[in-house]
């Protein structure tokens, strides 16, 4: 997991991302706003094509017709520096029924 802190939010990211095929990929994250833990994931729209292509071939969403995700953030590019960027926008720029809104809240007092 990696960490990541400016003083609106902390950002716990997942996993790292590789650097091949970055634009098949997308990220798991959690987002830490005065002591509440959010948890979403950071897509792109090449990432929902490349699965919604998969799902034609697996059957999956009724062969690759539809795409949903929860808490699902969509991203210009597949970088860390563009997913603390949004973030950083969100919080700034928003309450925090926004991200109530955004995300899903985790219980927890870190």
């Amino acid at each position: 997991m990696l960490t990541y802190e400016c003083s609106e939010f902390k950002l716990l990211v997942m996993h790292e991302l590789d650097n091949f095929n970055v634009a098949e990929q997308n990220i798991d994250f959690n987002i830490i706003v005065d002591n509440i833990k959010y948890a979403g994931t950071a897509v792109t729209l090449k990432n929902i094509e490349y699965l919604m292509e998969k799902f034609r071939a697996s059957g999956d969403c009724q062969f690759g017709r539809y795409f949903w995700q929860s808490n699902m953030l969509i991203l210009e590019e597949m970088t860390i520096d563009c997913l603390r960027a949004a973030l950083l926008d969100i919080v700034k720029n928003k309450t925090l029924d926004t991200l109530d809104d955004m995300f899903y809240k985790i219980n927890c007092d870190s």
